[in-house]
C-alpha cells in the first residue's frame, strides 16, 4: 500500500468512527425500590436512524432512556462507541449527546429565551470563557427552525407550554450533538410544531431515540420501533414490522388499521 493509499484508508477508518455513534444495551435491569420496571433489556439503536420507543404508560420507556443520559448507574450494562456509559466525561458526553427530559428547573423561570437556548453551547465553551459569536450565530439559527425568534427577549415563565418546548428543542439542537434522546418531545405542541419538529428530526444528521405515544407520528417518521409491554421489550423492527394490529392491540385493547399514502404508513385506530 503506498503512502496515498494508506491516507485513504486512515480518512475512512476516522470517517467511520464519527458516523457510527452507537447505543447497544446489554440485559438491563432496574427496579424502584421493590418495583421491577426494567426487565433483562438487550437492545442496539441504529446509527444515523430515528427509534421511537413506544408502549402503555407505566411499561418502562421514559426509565429505559434515562439511563441512556446516565440518570442510573448501567453497571456497565450499555456503551456508546463500545465504550461503557460510565467512562464518559461530562464535557466530551455532552458534546456527543443532547437531552430533551418532561422535568424542567424551575431555577431557570427568569431566564430569557435567548439565554436558555445559548447554554446548548456550554459544552464547548471554555472555562470562565464567554459565548463566542459563532455560539451565538448557532442559537440564533436554531431559535428561527423552532419558530420562536420572536420570543427571544421573554422571560420563559411567561410562555405557553407549547412555546417552553421549542425552546427546549431548540436548546438540545444548538448543542449540535451526534446523539438526541427525547423523552415525549411532541408534548404540548400544536399539530403544525409536532409535524415541523419530526421533519427536523428527519433532517437531522445523527441518531435519534425518542419515546413518542403517538403512533401514527411514530409510524410516519421514525425508521425503527422498540415496543414496549411491563418492562419487556416485545418487538422492535420497522414501523411496518412492529405497529402491525396483530402486534398492538392486544397491547393498547383498540382496534387499528394500517394504509399507506403518499408514501406514509398510517395507523387508525
Amino acid at each position: 500500500m503506498d503512502y496515498y493509499e494508506s491516507l485513504q484508508t486512515q480518512w475512512l477508518v476516522y470517517i467511520i468512527s464519527i458516523g457510527d455513534t452507537m447505543y447497544q444495551i446489554n440485559q438491563l435491569s432496574f427496579s424502584y425500590e421493590t418495583k421491577e420496571v426494567l426487565k433483562n433489556i438487550s437492545v442496539t439503536f441504529p446509527t444515523n436512524k430515528i427509534t421511537a420507543i413506544i408502549g402503555l404508560n407505566g411499561c418502562g420507556k421514559s426509565t429505559l432512556l434515562s439511563h441512556l443520559y446516565r440518570l442510573h448507574p448501567t453497571k456497565n450494562k450499555i456503551t456508546l462507541n463500545g465504550k461503557p456509559l460510565e467512562s464518559y466525561k461530562g464535557r466530551e458526553f455532552a458534546q456527543l449527546v443532547a437531552v430533551l427530559t418532561q422535568s424542567r428547573d424551575a431555577m431557570i423561570d427568569d431566564f430569557l429565551v435567548k439565554d436558555i437556548v445559548l447554554m446548548g453551547r456550554y459544552p464547548y465553551k471554555q472555562h470562565f470563557g464567554t459565548y463566542s459569536s459563532e455560539d451565538v450565530k448557532i442559537a440564533e439559527h436554531y431559535m428561527n427552525e423552532v419558530g420562536i425568534t420572536h420570543l427571544a427577549n421573554e422571560e420563559i415563565h411567561h410562555l405557553s407550554g407549547g412555546e417552553k418546548q421549542r425552546v427546549f428543542i431548540a436548546k438540545a439542537l444548538t448543542q449540535k450533538p451526534q446523539i438526541l434522546l427525547l423523552d415525549e418531545p411532541t408534548n404540548h405542541l400544536d399539530m403544525k410544531y409536532k409535524v415541523a419538529l419530526m421533519k427536523q428530526l428527519r433532517a437531522f444528521k445523527g441518531t435519534t431515540i425518542v419515546v413518542l405515544h403517538d403512533l401514527n407520528l411514530a409510524a410516519q417518521y421514525c425508521d425503527h420501533i422498540v415496543i414496549m409491554n411491563k418492562g419487556t421489550i416485545l418487538k422492535e423492527g420497522s414501523p411496518t414490522e412492529v405497529l402491525t394490529p396483530e402486534i398492538l392491540e392486544p397491547i393498547f385493547e383498540v382496534s387499528f388499521k394500517t394504509s399507506w399514502d403518499e408514501g406514509r404508513y398510517h395507523l387508525y385506530y
